[in-house]
């Protein structure tokens, strides 16, 4: 990634970006729990160059009065990946594979990985009764690598 390249986690600071001539298309947007709905509505929102979802709050849940994921899932303007534990309570692995049907209607690329082992907040390491590494090293990774192939150089 170039100096230009920027993470954001909310879109409040595209008008920032915009100012400084960052073009959306070098932006990443990364989110976790409910943080993970607001990058997937960014992503609905705009052409940023990569999006990443780590769980979510949902997929059938609407918040902020905004559709659920499942609704608005092929008006995907960027580039998505979601990361789901298998063992999380509020995201059943049934509405994770209606994402990932949902999402292939999207134009734009989109990934699904499941944690089989891995429950909601696996990659919160202050919280080690949800944390696992082992799904977290890997989830970050791809995280690099699907922002890495997405954002230009």
């Amino acid at each position: 990634m170039t100096a230009r390249t920027c993470w954001t986690t909310s879109t409040p600071r595209r008008p920032l970006l915009a100012e400084e001539g960052t073009a959306l298309d070098r932006c990443a947007v990364v989110g976790f729990c409910l943080g993970g709905s607001i990058a997937f509505q960014a992503a609905v929102a705009r052409p940023f160059g990569a999006a990443i979802t780590f769980y979510g709050d949902g997929i059938r849940t609407r918040s902020f009065g905004e559709p659920s994921p499942l609704e608005i899932a092929g008006r995907l303007q960027a580039p998505w990946l979601g990361l789901y534990g298998d063992q999380d309570p509020s995201i059943p692995v049934e509405d994770v594979e209606a994402l990932r049907v949902a999402t292939s209607a999207a134009p734009v690329p989109t990934e699904i990985i499941r944690y089989p082992e891995a429950g909601h907040g696996f990659h919160n390491d202050a919280r080690p009764a949800s944390h696992h590494p082992a799904s977290a090293r890997d989830a970050w990774s791809r995280t690099l690598t699907w922002v890495e192939s997405h954002l230009p150089g």
